[in-house]
């Protein structure tokens, strides 16, 4: 009888040592009055989340095609985005940003496209565009210099006088 009475004082202290403990921990999967408190992780917005990938696209719109796939985003139709969309499009994709990520989609978005394009997002559609800046519209005064090969081009080259 004594070592059931010590065998029963064990289990006593055991459980309430347990108790205790589990009383004192302040964790989403203790149990409070019967209920698990589950706490989920807060989701981030759409543009938000992480890409990483490879871009192997040669145009600014392949590019696109290619990262937009799995965010659950598709491109706007070109007769419902800015009517200068096509200039955004045929640029050549930047060596620089093939080898995306971890970075969140609406900035990989807006680096592609550059400081003179705004990314504009239809979240009830789930469709993103651009939108060009006023300063780069279309007969928007600029005074730019060409930077390729053909700005080296001296007019003595091309038969003509300076």
């Amino acid at each position: 009888m004594t070592s059931n009475m010590l065998g029963l004082g064990c289990a006593v202290a055991l459980a309430l040592v347990i108790g205790h403990t589990a009383a004192a921990t302040d964790t989403p999967d203790v149990l409070y009055r019967g209920y698990a408190i589950v706490s989920e992780p807060t989701i981030d917005p759409d543009l938000q989340q992480v890409v990483y990938l490879r871009v192997q696209g040669r145009t600014v719109l392949e590019g696109l095609l290619e990262i937009l796939p799995g965010t659950g985003y598709r491109l706007a139709h070109e007769a419902a985005a800015d009517p200068e969309i096509g200039r955004l499009y045929e640029q050549p994709y930047p060596e620089n940003q093939r080898d995306l990520g971890p970075r969140a989609l609406g900035e990989v978005l807006e680096r592609l496209a550059g400081p003179a394009w705004r990314l504009v997002e239809d979240p009830v559609n789930r469709l993103i565009s651009f939108e060009v800046q006023p300063a780069y519209r279309a007969g928007a005064t600029i005074s730019l210099r060409p930077t390729g090969p053909e700005a080296f081009v001296s007019d003595w080259s091309r038969g003509g006088q300076r």
